[in-house]
């Protein structure tokens, strides 16, 4: 398990598998992301861009530190994100993360502040051919290719151990340990983007698109940030 950066404590708080994950990524308006940013942090550019990612998936296998998995807690997600720092520790902000689960969307609000909306969605992988559908959102289909060697921008995009958020009021960072992400190509890719656009962006166009293999992640607690004056 590959350790969160800067990070000297073992402690985690949740654990789950990430699986059917796409990185549906592009290059959008850098004035519109900025003025969405919590204060206190940063966008962070990639060759003087600055990047969205949609990324559909299904997580399952959740459990606490005291607890087994949890069958009766499975479900697919929808996220939109971009790429930030704080103090100059790269992470990620949660534009929206949609669910299907009313309980995960009320564990993920009450207990981590991440903006959760409860959406009704559907996935499948079957036989590599891949499909997701969010109805007035987001829909995809595609299909799984063979392992990619990741270049500066995949790595970049992907591998990502910190993710911040906010209350309102106050900055957190939560960080996450995981293995680096295993990816592979993703061919005959058509979608249709309704999710940027319900947060002022142009639909995605000219998207860098990989699969990633399924992976176990466990999140440490949440830390509250001191504000930036």
């Amino acid at each position: 398990m590959r350790p969160s950066n800067q990070s000297q404590s073992n402690r985690w708080v949740i654990a789950q598998r990430w699986s059917h994950v796409q990185f549906l990524s592009f290059r959008c308006d850098f004035e519109v992301i900025r003025d969405q940013l919590p204060s206190g942090l940063d966008l962070d550019l990639f060759d003087g861009s600055a990047w969205l990612s949609i990324v559909p998936f299904y997580m399952s296998h959740i459990r606490f530190p005291v607890t087994p998995a949890l069958p009766f807690i499975s479900l697919w997600e929808l996220n939109l994100r971009t790429y930030v720092s704080y103090r100059g520790r790269p992470g990620v902000v949660f534009l929206t993360l949609d669910t299907d689960s009313r309980l995960g969307q009320w564990i993920a609000t009450r207990v981590f502040h991440l903006p959760y909306r409860v959406r009704k969605m559907r996935g499948e992988v079957r036989g590599g051919r891949y499909s997701f559908a969010a109805p007035d959102s987001f829909s995809m289909k595609s299909e799984v290719g063979p392992p990619i060697a990741a270049d500066a921008l995949d790595r970049w995009l992907v591998e990502r151990y910190h993710l911040y958020t906010t209350d309102g009021e106050s900055l957190y960072r939560g960080d996450v340990a995981h293995e680096p992400w295993r990816l592979r190509q993703v061919d005959h890719l058509c979608c249709e983007d309704r999710l940027s656009p319900q947060f002022g962006f142009d639909p995605a166009k000219d998207l860098r698109a990989r699969y990633a293999e399924p992976i176990d992640v466990r999140f440490k607690p949440f830390v509250k940030l001191p504000k930036i004056e």
